[in-house]
């Protein structure tokens, strides 16, 4: 299939209690992985693709990752007959309009510790060009902690205030909103549960669907709730990186004199297939393609 608007898959997820996952992306084995599982779970999923990973991608130019990630991202969903969507994920305002130009089909603009109220201004007009591209639109209301390496951080001190959401998902127009309820991104090991009261406390005041950054470290008895209670995107990337990573070193410890690079990096693609088929899963969205 060409690149697809997920956002009539989060809508029914939504209203439905489940959730789409959004599994970050760095190069053609990472996106590969995402639409094949898509294929063998028949779920939507969502190619996500970082700032980082464009840095990456572009060998340090945002603009040309954004140009290699879209052509990798569209070749990808075109393989499968699965519905994927190609998502910017923390994009500035600059990277998010070259997105959409691009055939991005969902954008999401990070404002990075902008007050409140420009953060609106500025999501409200990428959402009118979101929404002119046909594209979902994701903005976040709080923050989700994104440590350095060996950092250790208070998820709580920027969690979303209920009124704030409230506030924010009536002026923007925003398709979806994240919001910071004590996840982290980057966590290597499932110990957090989530607050589910102030999760309830957001949703009694927003009826949008909810997106959960950092759910790599976030336990799956915290997550099912979570998602019950409208978490109805869910992104994943540490953990998918686990899973490939792991299987590549087991590769070349077994042969160290190898240098043929498709070895490990098959075997790092098949190890991410079965990590994101396993979340989809527990998402609840195998079958729902």
């Amino acid at each position: 299939m060409t690149l697809t608007n997920i956002f009539p898959w989060i809508q029914r997820a939504f209203h439905e209690g489940w959730a789409v996952g959004a599994f970050n992306a760095v190069n053609m084995e990472t996106a590969q992985a995402i639409a094949w599982a898509a294929e063998a779970e028949k779920a939507p999923a969502i190619i996500q693709v970082s700032h980082r990973a464009l840095l990456y991608a572009g060998e340090g130019s945002v603009e040309r990752g954004l140009h290699m990630m879209a052509a990798v991202g569209k070749a990808a969903a075109e393989s499968v007959g699965a519905p994927v969507c190609l998502h910017l994920d923390h994009g500035t305002q600059t990277e998010v309009l070259l997105a959409l130009e691009l055939g991005f089909t969902s954008v999401m603009f990070d404002a990075d510790g902008l007050p409140l109220d420009e953060n609106i201004a500025i999501t409200r007009r990428l959402a009118q060009s979101a929404h002119a591209y046909a594209a979902c639109m994701e903005a976040e209301v709080g923050d989700v902690p994104k440590p350095e390496a060996g950092e250790v951080v208070d998820a709580r001190i920027g969690l979303t205030r209920p009124a704030d959401a409230a506030a924010f998902a009536s002026a923007t127009g925003v398709d979806t909103l994240a919001v910071a309820i004590g996840s982290i991104h980057s966590g290597k090991s499932k110990t957090i549960a989530l607050d589910l009261e102030l999760l309830a406390a957001i949703r009694a005041l927003v009826d949008l669907p909810l997106v959960l950054h950092g759910s790599s470290g976030v336990t799956d008895e915290s997550l099912r709730p979570g998602i019950a209670l409208g978490l109805a995107k869910v992104n994943v990337y540490t953990q998918l990186n686990l899973g490939f990573t792991a299987a590549a070193r087991q590769v070349l410890d077994q042969a160290p004199t190898d240098v043929d690079l498709r070895p490990y990096l098959g075997a790092g693609r098949s190890a991410m297939i079965a990590v994101v088929r396993e979340r989809m899963r527990i998402f609840g969205a195998s079958g729902k393609a």
